[in-house]
């Protein structure tokens, strides 16, 4: 009997927490089923009545027909059940309103029903739109048609495609503020990118990855409205002419192969930028060449970031800065500067950036691997013989933060923080972040990292050294 009324309970709890979920409020379990891919919240219509259409309420939808794929290679994988899928979601949803719309399709999907989906998402109102056409054999056109409707439209996201026909006359993005575009190959016949933003009045972020801007025989970014802007079209070979005309600019990450010119360089509201511009093969082979300066000039873009407060440079950078560059600008705004090092890059434009940066005061180092030269001799000790000139540039640097991250603990690396300890004068904080332990110097430990630069002399009395593990 006691048996019996245990089992009696547990089925009577059992039910009442089923019943608990299924007597939520309709827009309670809309918001759970959106945390969820939208093919496993369309799985739920198979639990009762209740929960039939009620992911067609959702207002994001995501689509990726990779999980439609449980075959080995694209040309095997039958379409027909994504294409069903899609299709009557959108169906199901009728007029229901539509925030996010977001597709990925590979090869074979029918491009009519690529563009119909679309247009469907963004004559419901669609404000976030992500289309990722995967098609490795096929140029393909997106018609302007199907952004007829994106007068609603804030964010876009396009890959893999070919945008030539968005340039048709009379078209616009209204209230577009945030593009993405992601290995796009613009159409020649129909203008370059800075065509694109012209129909984009309100845009204030766009990021750009691997376009081939290389091929074309100018590139420029002009936008009087854009804040935000992150290129990344790093390749073998470098652009022609590349311009920016963004006066509004905030935030600028830029990594390509050095181009031959900058013709125009407005960032006169700059206020970070990231930049890892570096030379090719070829323009490496040249630097010795007495048409080296006439074919290759970077001063344009190093003074036209004059007026930032934060900035990240490579080592790539730093070598273009000594290759590429007449002259460097007096950052009289910077006050944080951080170097990206590698055993194959020099520092030699070094020690004329500290010099050049009179109000810094924290500088950060990934790593301290760097290719010894005679240039770099005064920011460290890498030359031992002959000394590097006296005084340093560090001894005129108002530095108060130095933070060096991946330290390895090695006798270079530790030698040069010494040097940084006896030469900088303001220093109030020294932070160090060891490697990964097995990474770090045999032997070494963060105490007795610690205890070994504690030791050092220091140009501050007021200097305070801390060091930590990964």
């Amino acid at each position: 009997m006691n048996r019996y009324r245990c089992q009696r309970r547990r089925k009577s709890s059992e039910g009442e927490g089923e019943d608990a979920i299924n007597n939520l409020p309709e827009d309670l379990l809309c918001h759970i089923l959106s945390f969820l891919p939208t093919r496993e919240a369309a799985l739920t219509s198979v639990l009762s009545k209740r929960w039939r259409d009620l992911f067609t309420l959702l207002p994001r939808l995501d689509f990726d027909d990779s999980i439609f794929m449980p075959c080995l290679s694209p040309e095997e994988c039958p379409r027909t059940s994504f294409r069903e899928f899609v299709s009557r979601v959108l169906a199901l949803k009728s007029n229901s309103p539509i925030i996010k719309f977001s597709l990925i399709c590979h090869e074979g999907v029918d491009k009519d029903l690529v563009e119909d989906w679309t247009s469907k998402a963004l004559r419901r109102g669609a404000t976030d739109l992500t289309l990722i056409l995967l098609l490795s054999s096929q140029k393909y056109s997106l018609p302007s048609s199907i952004f007829r409707n994106s007068h609603n439209l804030i964010k876009l996201k396009l890959g893999c495609g070919r945008l030539g026909i968005l340039f048709q006359r009379g078209f616009i993005f209204t209230n577009l503020r945030t593009l993405h575009l992601n290995s796009i190959e613009f159409n020649p016949n129909y203008g370059s990118i800075d065509r694109l933003l012209s129909k984009c009045p309100m845009l204030e972020e766009l990021i750009v990855n691997c376009i081939n801007w290389h091929r074309w025989s100018s590139a420029s970014v002009s936008s009087p409205t854009l804040k935000r802007l992150t290129i990344d079209d790093y390749g073998s070979a470098n652009p022609r002419d590349v311009s920016f005309d963004t006066p509004n600019l905030i935030y600028l990450n830029y990594s390509d192969i050095v181009a031959c010119n900058y013709p125009l360089v407005k960032l006169d509201s700059l206020v970070e930028a990231r930049l890892d511009v570096g030379s090719n093969t070829s323009q490496m082979h040249a630097r010795d060449s007495d048409e080296f300066q006439v074919r290759w000039d970077a001063t344009n873009l190093i003074m036209g970031i004059q007026n930032v407060k934060i900035l990240h440079l490579t080592s790539a950078t730093i070598e273009v800065i000594e290759d590429f560059c007449k002259t460097v600008p007096v950052f009289h705004n910077l006050n944080h500067l951080s170097i990206e090092s590698d055993d194959e890059r020099g520092w030699q434009a070094l020690p004329l950036l500290l010099t050049n940066c009179p109000n810094l005061q924290t500088l950060l180092f990934h790593g301290l691997h760097h290719r010894v030269t005679d240039g770099c001799g005064d920011a460290c000790d890498c030359i031992s013989s002959p000394p590097p000139p006296s005084p340093s540039c560090l001894s005129s640097c108002p530095v108060k933060i130095l933070k060096i991250l991946d330290f390895g603990a090695t006798c270079g690396e530790m030698s040069l923080v010494e040097h940084f300890l006896k030469k900088l004068p303001l220093l109030e904080k020294v932070i160090i972040v060891l490697q990964c332990e097995s990474f770090i110097e045999e032997g070494c430990d963060r105490i007795k990292v610690s205890k070994a630069l504690e030791m050092s002399p220091r140009a501050s009395s007021n200097c305070k050294l801390k060091v930590v593990n990964h």
